[in-house]
């Protein structure tokens, strides 16, 4: 790498650094200063001894510091595209500023030499969100669904799990579910049969995952077709794909983004004939971060003409120009990557901006005005 290219790199990272922390430190200031009465309470709820004001003050700022350091990882991967070209913008307007692509030009050499290293940058970037996604994220995935009223909890909070099928077309239904303690309260496994017509109730009060199965103590068993008594205080193990990671997933919607490539595809083996809604869900999810991550890249070599221009007095009007051909890229990438497309496979339909922005930066590539 030439003196040229470190240069530029470490510009470019500079207001890569300097956005994100800009960004980061502008969502948690405005989070915390609507939810401060909330922080401010349950620091006052810590312990079983009154709280004093510095010793709340601290547990405060801590209780902000907790809810958020997870939050900010994922919230890199998100808006790590936006970030990518807006430093863009800012090192290319500084050189035009400055007139370093005037002396650029003037050696004898291409614009295309500016933006060299600012795409192995961002590719590197890109890479980093990679191994966040796959090495931290799903290790701090539980902590990611905590809301203001989880604020000082570690673990996910209990709610009601709504009607789900597992891969034996039995619904499944829980008033609380409990995933750090994996376990099933006030709960209703129906069985049904080829017609989805039930045929047997199985309800109890506790069922406990012992890794393989939900087992119950005390299940009250009911036949449907009337082919033998209902059953008390029935001991009942229950084979199902629906473990507590499935039943996680579709009780927080956004529980498998945060999961790993594997961690994905174990569940869609676990789930394989079960619910296809949340089968497609979860495979948006996989192959939507690899959409992703490729749209970024080509939304960056899209936008970059309009603001590495030759002359200094083009600058504004390229930013004009390009800001909202990168937003509209970035907003559809998005969209693209996550929204269901009827009639179309989420394998297919994923990829859909990156089919569409691939054309328009390869003619951007070779054709720039240098």
């Amino acid at each position: 790498m030439t003196i040229l290219d470190r240069y530029i790199a470490r510009q470019y990272a500079i207001n890569i650094a300097a956005l994100l922390v800009i960004l980061f430190s502008f969502v948690v200031v405005i989070d915390a200063s609507i939810n401060i009465d909330r922080f401010w309470k349950a620091a006052g709820r810590a312990g079983d001894e009154p709280v004093g004001f510095v010793r709340q003050s601290t547990l405060t700022v801590l209780y902000i510091v907790d809810l958020w350091w997870p939050r900010l990882l994922q919230l890199f991967n998100l808006m790590l595209g936006v970030v990518l070209v807006g430093a863009m913008g800012f090192t290319c307007t500084q050189m035009v500023r400055h007139r370093e692509t005037v002396a650029i030009l003037a050696s004898g050499q291409s614009l295309r030499r500016v933006a060299r290293p600012i795409l192995a940058v961002s590719v590197a970037m890109i890479a980093l969100a990679q191994i966040n996604q796959e090495a931290v994220l799903p290790r701090i995935a539980e902590l990611l669904t905590r809301t203001h009223a989880d604020i000082g909890q570690r673990d996910l909070s209990a709610g009601s799990i709504p009607l789900a099928t597992d891969n034996r077309g039995r619904r499944v239904y829980a008033r609380t579910f409990d995933a750090a303690r994996g376990e099933l309260e006030d709960f209703l496994f129906i069985e049904r049969d080829e017609l989805g017509v039930g045929t047997r109730h199985v309800a109890g009060e506790l069922a406990v995952w012992d890794g393989d199965a939900w087992t119950v103590e005390g299940a009250r068993i009911e036949p449907l077709d009337g082919s033998a008594p209902a059953q008390a205080d029935a001991r009942v193990r229950i084979e199902t794909d629906l473990d507590p990671t499935a039943l996680t997933v579709i009780q927080y919607a956004g529980f498998s983004q945060n999961l790993s490539w594997a961690q994905i595809g174990r569940l869609l083996e676990q789930t394989r004939g079960g619910d296809e809604a949340v089968r497609q869900k979860l495979q948006r999810h996989r192959y939507g971060r690899v959409s992703l991550a490729i749209a970024n890249v080509l939304t960056l070599i899209v936008a970059m003409p309009f603001f590495l221009t030759r002359m200094p007095g083009q600058t504004v009007a390229g930013a004009l120009k390009g800001a909202p051909v990168a937003v509209a890229a970035i907003v559809g990438s998005t969209l693209g990557a996550t929204a269901p497309v009827p009639g179309v496979p989420p394998l297919v339909s994923v990829f859909v901006p990156v089919l569409v922005l691939a054309p328009l930066a390869v003619a951007v590539a070779i054709n720039p005005k240098t």
